[in-house]
């Protein structure tokens, strides 16, 4: 497995542009070697070093774990694509025994615009999230949940889980439910995200220093359980938008 991460890190990653979407498990790559005979030798060395990792390497990042039934798209104030994150991450606390009130994500985090309909690879998921975002679950004051959400409203919109109904307007959070109640300032959340925002990235440094439980998980390895048991029941990955954060004009 080592060496498949080593060959993965090889291999290029996210190539696409505004207008179009390139998957590596959908690529073919070939590379350009001058015709000089020692440049030649050295690289037909290194490729009959490498095949054999790479034939590994494509069998797993071309299995096909689900299939998405309408595309999932990156976009804010919600998407489809950050309403399947987010939920993935709420669900795989839960599946190992966390209390969880929410969860988010950064919008950043998401590393591809689109994941169109059709069969769902693991290189696709790995497309999505390539970093190892060890996952956390953060105790959260009331008053620090509330500066969360204000934090997002001033950024567009992030991910959140199922159970959040957000308004913000002009770059300020107006209103918010977490599970159909407001925000309580007596109350300490727990709050499930990546380390990378747990410890202050995208500029949450309100983050830092608050009590979290390292769960172990990991961020891309939690949307893979959370699309095979989206298979498993027979059933397409389908998501729509739900009003999780809504922009009033």
């Amino acid at each position: 497995m080592r060496n498949l991460k080593i060959l993965f890190i090889l291999l290029p990653v996210f190539v696409y542009s505004c207008t179009s979407v390139q998957h590596i498990s959908k690529m073919n790559v070939t590379y350009d070697v001058p015709s000089n005979q020692t440049n030649a030798k050295t690289d037909e060395a290194i490729h009959e070093m490498i095949e054999p990792y790479k034939s590994q390497l494509d069998d797993k990042m071309n299995q096909v774990i689900a299939n998405v039934g309408t595309e999932l798209s990156k976009k804010q104030p919600e998407s489809t694509m950050g309403n399947w994150t987010a939920d993935a991450l709420m669900a795989g606390a839960q599946r190992n025994g966390m209390a969880a009130d929410f969860a988010v994500c950064n919008y950043g985090g998401m590393r591809v615009p689109v994941i169109t309909a059709g069969p769902l690879t693991v290189g696709e998921v790995y497309e999505l999230s390539p970093f190892d975002n060890a996952i956390m679950v953060v105790d959260m004051p009331g008053n620090l949940v509330d500066t969360l959400f204000q934090f997002i409203a001033v950024r567009n919109g992030w991910p959140v889980s199922g159970n959040i109904r957000m308004k913000i307007k002009d770059g300020k959070m107006t209103s918010c439910l977490i599970n159909g109640k407001a925000i309580d300032d007596k109350t300490v959340y727990k709050v499930v995200m990546p380390d990378y925002v747990a410890n202050g990235g995208d500029d949450a440094r309100f983050m830092i220093g608050l009590t979290r439980l390292q769960t172990g998980l990991i961020q891309r390895d939690l949307i893979l359980q959370y699309a095979a048991e989206t298979a498993a029941m027979g059933k397409d990955i389908n998501v729509s938008i739900e009003g999780r954060i809504v922009k009033e004009k």
